[in-house]
């Protein structure tokens, strides 16, 4: 995301990313990863009950994708500490319209489960 950024921008859209983390662990991710967007933190997760975003069972947590999705980005040498973590609490991506109303939505089924970069420029240029 970071890195294409730019395109997205030139669509006349921004990026606001949510997260249940604790705020001084989302001020360090975004200084760590250098983003040019906000993450805003919803520890009580008002936002992810008010898109549906549910919490994955065991099996869809460890299944072999996200397995596999982690193996890469450990070997590529990225990291991420989980110690506040909910390793069960599924995201989404959704792309809103300027009056909030949700053009676009993907509610993850497994961690690994979530569209490209790419696919989210492709939908913003259908908006």
């Amino acid at each position: 995301m970071r890195q294409r950024y730019g395109e997205i921008q030139a669509q006349g859209a921004d990026v606001v990313a949510i997260s249940f983390e604790p705020k001084d662990r989302l001020f360090q991710l975004t200084r760590q990863l250098q983003l040019p967007f906000p993450i805003l933190s919803d520890p009580e997760r008002d936002v992810y009950s008010a898109y549906s975003l549910a919490q994955g069972n065991w099996l869809k947590i460890f299944s072999p994708g996200t397995v596999w999705t982690y193996v890469k980005h450990f070997a590529r040498g990225r990291r991420y500490h989980h110690a506040a973590s909910d390793w069960r609490q599924l995201g989404g991506d959704f792309v809103l319209g300027e009056d909030g109303t949700v053009l676009y939505e993907h509610r993850g089924r497994t961690p690994h489960d979530r569209p490209t970069v790419a696919d989210l420029i492709t939908e913003l240029a259908r908006s």
